[in-house]
């Protein structure tokens, strides 16, 4: 599945948004503000892999015996408040994976990836909170991440993609502070959320083969704790 138009109706959804959270805040004064605030979360994630899975679940009739097996995208991420609503920040993580050496190997090797990327949140709350504090966010994200695999899917010259696989997308999240400082976080986000090749579907191209992505996954779900100081 392809993201151009959900990502299109997104960013023209977002864009509407803030212009009018814009006008509202030159029409009325509020107090709340992530201004000079650190915001540190730990997170985890599901991503699919490059080889198949056991389904542990299904629902109704949809059930594909040949889903990739999903594994932890694990990260950490620091972010500040550079002004009233806006934060940027940076992350980085690891993401566990499995990989073979070469196409007879029947016993897969399984690494870790590291993770690495920049992101920013627009907080949509310091448009209506009046106090100085509130133990909720609730946020726009974009994010922009890189993995370098130590290990191709298959170490095979025919695997001619690169080591190095990036993510992206746009997002929205929500947090809740206890005592307004430590609390937990969700995140749902679409675009482009998947770093493997399925190296089991290829086809012949002269003398080489070409191999056909079908682990794309254009959707993220993140859940972690964050603290806020």
């Amino acid at each position: 599945m392809k993201t151009k138009n959900p990502l299109i109706i997104f960013i023209l959804l977002m864009f509407i948004i803030l212009q009018t959270l814009s006008v509202n805040e030159q029409i009325n004064n509020y107090n709340y503000s992530v201004k000079n605030r650190w915001t540190v979360k730990a997170s985890i994630s599901s991503y699919q892999t490059a080889f198949k899975g056991d389904v542990l679940a299904f629902v109704g009739d949809n059930f594909n015996p040949t889903n990739m097996r999903k594994m932890a995208n694990f990260k950490v991420e620091a972010n500040y408040g550079i002004n009233k609503f806006i934060e940027i920040g940076v992350f980085t993580g690891f993401q566990h994976y499995e990989w073979l050496k070469d196409y007879s190997e029947e016993t897969k090797n399984k690494s870790f990836a590291p993770l690495f990327g920049v992101n920013a949140n627009f907080h949509i709350l310091p448009f209506f909170v009046k106090s100085k504090s509130c133990r909720w966010d609730l946020y726009l994200t974009t994010k922009y991440g890189g993995c370098y695999l130590p290990h191709k899917e298959i170490e095979h010259p025919d695997f001619q993609y690169s080591k190095y696989r990036h993510e992206y997308g746009l997002g929205l999240g929500i947090s809740y502070y206890i005592k307004d400082i430590i609390g937990i976080f969700v995140e749902g986000s679409v675009g482009e959320y998947f770093f493997f090749k399925r190296f089991d579907y290829a086809v012949l191209q002269g003398s080489s083969f070409v191999f056909k992505d079908l682990t794309d996954s254009n959707f993220s779900f993140r859940i972690g704790i964050a603290a806020k100081f």
